[in-house]
């Protein structure tokens, strides 16, 4: 029961969010059924009895993205928390952070603004999300192949973040900060930026703002 109604919420969270944030119709498209497909494929799997542990999440959980963005979440308080999911179509959890597939360009650039041509550049992802709204908060971490590429990287997720088509709320500010080999982008309202922007600043020392800017 309780494998089938994250199902479900996957779903609808995750055609909701395509909705809300999608840059195009055409990827938009693909993203939906590429959910549809994921959320069939999985209900028809066998639930072991007394385990709630999936093969992804067994994987997972070394991953350095993924590491930033609990590190952050931990140092929330009762009052600063919300509702919080993470991960991407083929992965998604509502218990906090999640990974995401780094070679999945559609759902990277559709959920999180990642812009396609430079899905090379990294070879790990995570995301962190309101559960809600995407656009009250939606944070992404990306490893960098060559930590050479952050400020080009950065340059290219402002441009493709700035220029969507935004529906279901319009998130007020766009932060990418580099973290070591690591980018980390977040776009939402500007009080809840604002925490995410200087929790990640005080639990990495060598943490830089690449941009922070006003959507309009």
């Amino acid at each position: 029961m309780r494998k089938y109604l994250a199902l479900t919420m996957v779903a609808a969270m995750a055609l909701g969010m395509v909705a809300c944030g999608a840059k195009n119709e055409v990827e938009s498209s693909d993203a939906i059924v590429e959910v549809e497909s994921t959320v069939i494929a999985e209900s028809s799997e066998e639930v072991v009895e007394g385990s709630d542990v999936t093969d992804s999440e067994a994987t997972v959980s070394d991953s350095g993205a993924l590491n930033i963005l609990n590190t952050v979440w931990a140092t929330y308080g009762e009052d600063e928390a919300f509702a919080v999911a993470g991960g991407d179509s083929t992965n998604m959890s509502f218990d906090g952070p999640a990974a995401c597939d780094p070679t999945n360009s559609v759902d990277l650039d559709t959920l999180f603004g990642f812009p396609v041509a430079q899905i090379d550049k990294i070879d790990d992802a995570a995301s962190m999300m309101h559960a809600m709204n995407q656009n009250t908060f939606t944070a992404g971490v990306y490893h960098l192949v060559d930590a050479a590429d952050a400020q080009a990287l950065a340059d290219e997720m402002k441009t493709n973040i700035l220029g969507r088509q935004w529906m279901c709320g319009f998130p007020e500010t766009l932060i990418i900060v580099s973290v070591d080999d690591y980018v980390v982008s977040a776009f939402g309202h500007g009080d809840v930026i604002e925490t995410f922007k200087n929790k990640l600043t005080a639990a990495y020392e060598g943490a830089t703002v690449l941009h922070e800017t006003a959507i309009e």
